[in-house]
């Protein structure tokens, strides 16, 4: 179970000795082949990797912790036989097996890997693959989920860089394009261990206008995995449940990286993970049969797996649980913890830019409410707030970070824009560093509702809609409004087999949060939220809806029994309404559209309301 500590943050003395072990660490394995052989040579007898095929799996599939590394041999070599050296790209777009893993690491050992999200369209993809003139792309097989062959059907006539494209099986099995892996011993003789090579180049930043794209070093990575590692007390023997995608930083750098790196087990549930009902619904079963020691959830599959029972499943393995990507609401902790009997779930806070974690939730230390943590090893943290720079306790104001695992600006350097100030990675994200030196969130920049001038924390709403009967998920957005700006707006699901009483909860948030500019304009019950591949709430998307909702509202009341079609999407620059009305109508709409604070175009058609 999670250790119980009083203690908040580490003393000067445990800092410094914290800080020490992980550059001496670094110094030791300054790459990432030379951390990954670090972990596995300690007994290549262990299990390194355990891949369930399915939910239940009765035998599932085990690499032990040599033969791991022989694979990673026999797929540098392979590569090498491709032509494929250290300074070409290998595009992955595979979710987690064992296949995907083996690849990944020996990819990034060997050459630079582009772990693409599994959610991008054929475009998207051409445009990332492109970005990086990426020379090889592996891929699942046909009719797999999520149809992520079917999308590079073709895909070299629009990345004339690719020189193929190969199969990469999804049961277990270590084959590119049916030739089985055979583990070797034989090393790569390439100058790879260079800590300043380029070993990532990760997405971000969304999946419109030009791609952006992460350059990541080798010290980049290693360092921000020995952070991880020594904050969780992982250590060889522990099993960690990887839910989280190979190609986010969360599932890469905080979880696979740290366990191979000092011997640990991982344990992949199935190639969907927690898109996968059956591991919702098994999930304490699987921490019973696996003996998991760690895990952690984004704040949407901790509250799914919350509302699982035990069933007599034995979890007295699991000691540390964590989440990320985005602060876990309070109520949503409080139901997990009514299942698993730990102290607390520990936050993780960071950046793809950062290589990881920038702050987190030590095993070591206790955490307080609404606290991420304090800084990861070799990691330092700042708070920019009216022009000063806090490296103590501050005001709010935007966090900063900085250490070796910090990227050194975009693959493309004209997006580099405000990214640093005076050295420091600007994050975005609003927040303060407490007395103790812990840091809290309280939201992001660009999710702040600002009504009429009025700065609205959705937390504020969100925490408030969570403590009501029913309700799973909420996520509160700004609606653009003709008068103020925009408006609270918020949107809630329901747990698994409950229901919501939409005027009650209207009723309770409206008692429930004190400011009167804060209470939601209306409230939107769905049966799915939306959310990104990781489980982080995709606000986006509500932010479209809302627009919709609103330009909706405009046009019905100027138009009256006229016919019209609206859709909202976000383009490179920013949120745009694009309106279908009847010709006749074009200028009312118009008009109508330009009270809102968002971009908008009228497309007219006469098949739109008009015979």
């Amino acid at each position: 179970m999670g250790r119980i500590s009083m203690a908040f943050a580490y003393t000067a003395a445990e800092r410094a000795a914290l800080d020490a072990r992980a550059r001496d660490i670094l110094a030791a394995c300054p790459d990432v082949g030379g951390f990954i052989r670090r972990g596995l040579s300690r007994d290549p007898h262990a299990e390194a990797l355990v891949y369930l095929r399915t939910a239940r799996d009765p035998a599932p599939v085990v690499t032990k912790a040599g033969e791991f590394q022989g694979l990673l041999s026999a797929a540098t070599q392979w590569l090498r036989r491709q032509g494929i050296g250290p300074g070409d790209v290998v595009s992955l777009l595979a979710p987690n097996c064992t296949a995907t893993a083996v690849l990944y690491w020996a990819a990034m050992s060997s050459a630079t890997v582009q772990p693409l999200n599994l959610l991008f369209t054929r475009e998207a993809i051409a445009a990332q693959v492109n970005a990086v003139k990426a020379k090889i792309l592996f891929t699942p097989p046909p009719g797999t989920p999520g149809g992520l062959y079917e999308k590079t059907e073709g895909l070299r006539v629009l990345a004339p860089s690719l020189e193929r494209i190969v199969v990469l099986p999804l049961d277990g099995r270590v084959a590119f394009d049916d030739e089985v892996l055979v583990p070797t011993d034989a090393r790569d003789d390439a100058d790879v261990a260079d800590p300043n090579r380029i070993v990532a180049l990760l997405p971000t930043g969304g999946t419109t206008g030009a791609p952006k794209v992460v350059p990541l070093s080798n010290r980049n990575v290693v360092s921000s995995a020995i952070g991880s590692m020594l904050a969780v007390d992982l250590e060889a023997g522990d099993r960690i449940l990887i839910a989280l995608p190979i190609f986010h930083v969360g599932g890469a750098f905080c979880s696979s990286l740290p366990a191979l790196g000092c011997g640990a087990t991982m344990i992949l549930p199935t190639a969907t993970a927690f898109r996968n009902p059956d591991v919702v619904a098994n999930f304490w079963r699987i921490v019973d049969a696996q003996r998991v020691t760690h895990g952690a959830l984004v704040p949407t599959g901790l509250g799914a797996v919350a509302a699982i029972p035990l069933d007599g499943a034995d979890i007295s393995s699991l000691r540390f649980f964590g989440t990320g990507a985005s602060v876990c609401p309070p109520e949503i902790e409080r139901r997990f913890l009514t299942v698993w009997p730990g102290d607390v779930v520990r936050q993780v806070y960071g950046m793809t830019e950062f290589a990881g974690a920038i702050t987190q939730g030590p095993l070591a230390l206790g955490q307080r409410f609404g606290s991420v943590g304090v800084p990861v090893a070799g990691a330092e943290v700042a708070v920019l707030s009216g022009g000063r720079l806090y490296e103590g306790p501050s005001p709010t104001g935007e966090i900063l970070g900085r250490g070796p695992q910090m990227f050194k600006g975009y693959h493309d350097p004209a997006q580099v824009g405000a990214s640093f100030y005076e050295g420091w990675l600007r994050s975005g994200d609003l927040g303060h560093i407490g007395e103790d030196g812990e840091v809290y969130v309280t939201g992001r920049a660009k999710d702040m509702i600002i009504r009429g001038g009025h700065n609205i924390d959705p937390a504020g709403i969100e925490d408030v809609a969570l403590n009501f009967p029913g309700v799973g998920l909420a996520a509160a957005v700004g609606r653009p409004d003709s008068y103020a700006g925009e408006t609270p707006i918020l949107f809630v699901s329901p747990t698994p087999g409950k229901s919501i009483d939409q005027s009650a909860l209207a009723d309770f948030v409206r008692d429930g949060v004190a400011e009167p500019p804060a209470r939601p304009r209306s409230i939107v019950v769905i049966d799915e939220m939306p959310v990104t591949p990781v489980g982080k709430i995709f606000k986006p998307r509500l932010r479209e809806i809302a627009a919709e909702q609103a330009a909706r509202e405009l046009l019905t009341a100027a138009l009256p029994g006229v016919a019209f079609e609206l859709k909202a999407s976000h383009e490179a620059r920013g949120l745009l309404l694009t309106a279908t009305v009847p010709a006749s109508a074009v200028e009312i709409a118009r008009k109508e559209l330009g009270r809102l604070p968002v971009g908008f175009e009228i497309i007219p058609s006469p098949l739109v309301g008009e015979g």
